[in-house]
């Protein structure tokens, strides 16, 4: 067995355990988060959860918005979704045809092919008055399963060495050329479980409440 299936089974068999679960945000984070952006938790409307994995990272803020969905290619997080209450939705096609007061994209940017791409189908996905609440995690170091030398097709310009300069300049982007405008924002600590050798694995995350750019 190589290593990258192996890492793979790993994972599969740690998600069926309930084991390496993440943590980034708690249901009041959530709140005063959507607040300071003037938005609020209104109670009603959709959240959906793009690249949710089991759903532990989102299911807490989930619960401000009457309706939750989700995408994700994993088969057996699916399962664990569908079981957690979320509506799955195609994983090409989610953005379209139906739009959200909440679109999730909780450190997936970093891990998935096409981030600029994933942007564009969320601007399509945001209800009137709606947001994009994201997560990344700083320093920028994108990282795909899928692809042979595990580099994505579109990179994010980010620019800068420290935590503070790749915040600006992300943010300068998504306003200049992805066309959100930031609205709140906070550092936390990205929590995994740990295993034999650490009790827990953490890194910075900086999360994000954008708003689309009128046009």
């Amino acid at each position: 067995m190589t290593g990258s299936l192996a890492e793979k089974v790993l994972y599969v068999v740690d998600r069926w355990l309930g084991r390496g679960s993440m943590f980034v945000l708690s249901e009041a984070q959530a709140r005063a988060l959507l607040q300071r952006a003037n938005v609020g938790s209104r109670g009603f409307g959709a959240v959906v959860d793009v690249g949710a994995g089991d759903g532990e990272v989102s299911r807490r803020l989930a619960r401000l918005y009457e309706n939750k969905y989700a995408t994700e290619i994993s088969s057996c997080m699916r399962k664990s979704l569908a079981g957690k209450g979320y509506t799955l939705l195609d994983t090409e096609d989610w953005w379209r045809g139906q739009q959200f007061e909440c679109v999730c994209m909780l450190n997936l940017l970093d891990r998935c092919t096409k981030p600029r791409s994933m942007l564009r189908q969320a601007k399509y996905a945001i209800a009137p008055g709606g947001v994009l609440l994201l997560a990344l995690v700083l320093p920028y170091k994108p990282y795909v399963e899928v692809t042979a030398d595990h580099k994505p097709e579109e990179r994010l310009p980010i620019d800068g060495v420290t935590f503070e300069d790749q915040l600006s300049s992300f943010a300068r982007w998504m306003r200049t050329e992805a066309g959100f405008e930031l609205c709140a924002w906070s550092r936390v600590p990205y929590l995994c479980e740990g295993d034999f050798s650490q009790a827990y694995y953490w890194l910075d995350d900086s999360v994000y409440v954008f708003k689309p750019i009128a046009i």
